[in-house]
């Protein structure tokens, strides 16, 4: 029978030879990371010497290469891993930022674990620990970097399974914020637009145009002039801002889900940007929205003072994200797909848009309609 192949990283029989007085070799074959065997030899002054030089040699050469993760390595270097893996496949600035934050509460905790040493049961108490020291939100995004590191280290083999598939998901205490009617929707905008602060912070266009469309603030303080069509009532949302620890705000190319989209604007959007377009100075970027010294405008900068300003009006519990479901919930009640609503938000799966974005737990009087017309039909043949 053929000798059986050695695993990957791993090496057969030791064999230890005197060549003459005071100088001994000591061999074996080696299956190295690519898949061949190959012949590894070291020498020594004694058999004992030989061969341990050879198993010190073996085990340089069965170290992993950078960036590699193995049971045995510790979970701070399989985030370091991880992170270079977010980043060279290109994750969002913001989401890299975010995972940097979460990374300061999670390695405390089980930066000094080794990677097979993280169970299902370690890790649930970690995250539960984190949820009750800084809330359901730390929690969750604990668990989402968990998850993705664990399954890297899935994919370099050194577990054979996700020990956070089995973990809880983590509940959130607060109420979802639900979207607005038609009528809340008008009196916000009506608020808005006879706000001095509002007027003064440059508040009334960008809710304006936030109610119209439903992107992110980040996306639409990277609106670009270059990107509105004001005679086909167009606009492309091609990228977004963003704080960069070290070099400050800069906009940048692309979406958090997609290269890009081409979104249709409602009459009323259309006139507010022919006004905004008639007034604007020229900016260094070319946006829409830009600062009043004509630079980048902060996303947390503007989300504080909307913050201020829907307690003024009346709708203190009305965030930028309530504009998103809105304009989800009036596509849907309009009989437009999930897929249509998806990619006016932005999302790469319309189960996003339908689980998260269109407003749950509304009356539809039209199922009571439907139901009747069922009973009637019943009846009449009865």
């Amino acid at each position: 029978m053929p000798r059986p192949a050695l695993a990957i990283g791993t090496y057969g029989r030791i064999s230890v030879q005197e060549v003459e007085p005071g100088k001994c070799v000591a061999r074996c074959r080696f299956r190295d990371f690519d898949g061949r065997t190959r012949k590894v030899e070291a020498w020594g002054r004694s058999k004992a010497a030989a061969e341990r030089n050879l198993k010190a040699a073996l085990a340089d050469r069965s170290m992993p290469g950078e960036g590699d993760v193995t049971a045995d390595s510790r979970i701070s270097v399989l985030w370091e891993v991880y992170r270079a893996r977010l980043v060279a496949d290109g994750a969002a600035v913001r989401t890299v930022q975010t995972y940097d934050y979460v990374s300061t509460r999670l390695l405390p905790a089980v930066g000094e674990w080794r990677v097979r040493e993280a169970t299902t049961q370690h890790l649930e108490r970690v995250v539960r620990a984190l949820g009750d020291r800084h809330g359901p939100g730390l929690a969750r995004s604990s668990r989402a970097v968990l998850s993705g590191m664990f399954r890297l280290a899935v994919q370099f083999g050194a577990i054979p399974s996700n020990p956070m598939r089995e973990t809880s998901p983590v509940r959130s205490t607060s109420v979802p914020a639900r979207a607005l009617t038609l009528d809340e929707l008008r009196a916000v905008l009506r608020g808005v637009q006879g706000s001095t602060y509002a007027r003064r912070a440059d508040l009334v266009d960008l809710t304006t145009f936030l109610a119209a469309t439903g992107v992110r603030i980040g996306e639409a303080l990277g609106l670009r002039w270059s990107d509105v069509d004001l005679e086909a009532g167009r606009v492309r949302i091609s990228g977004h801002v963003v704080r960069v620890t070290g070099e400050g705000l800069r906009r940048v190319e692309g979406t958090k889900a997609n290269e890009g989209r081409v979104l249709p604007l409602p009459s009323w959007a259309v006139a507010m940007l022919l006004a905004r377009q008639v007034n604007a100075e020229p900016n260094v970027h070319d946006v829409v929205f830009p600062s009043s010294a004509g630079t980048l405008r902060d996303v947390d900068g503007v989300t504080k003072q909307w913050r201020k300003l829907r307690t003024e009006i009346g709708f203190p519990w009305v965030t930028s994200h309530v504009f998103r479901k809105t304009v989800a919930t009036l596509l849907d009640d309009a009989g437009l797909s999930a897929r249509l609503a998806a990619d006016q938000l932005g999302h790469s799966s319309p189960a996003m848009t339908q689980d998260v974005y269109m407003g749950r737990g509304r009356v539809h009087d039209e199922v009571a309609t439907v139901l009747d017309s069922v009973v009637d039909r019943f009846e009449s043949a009865g």
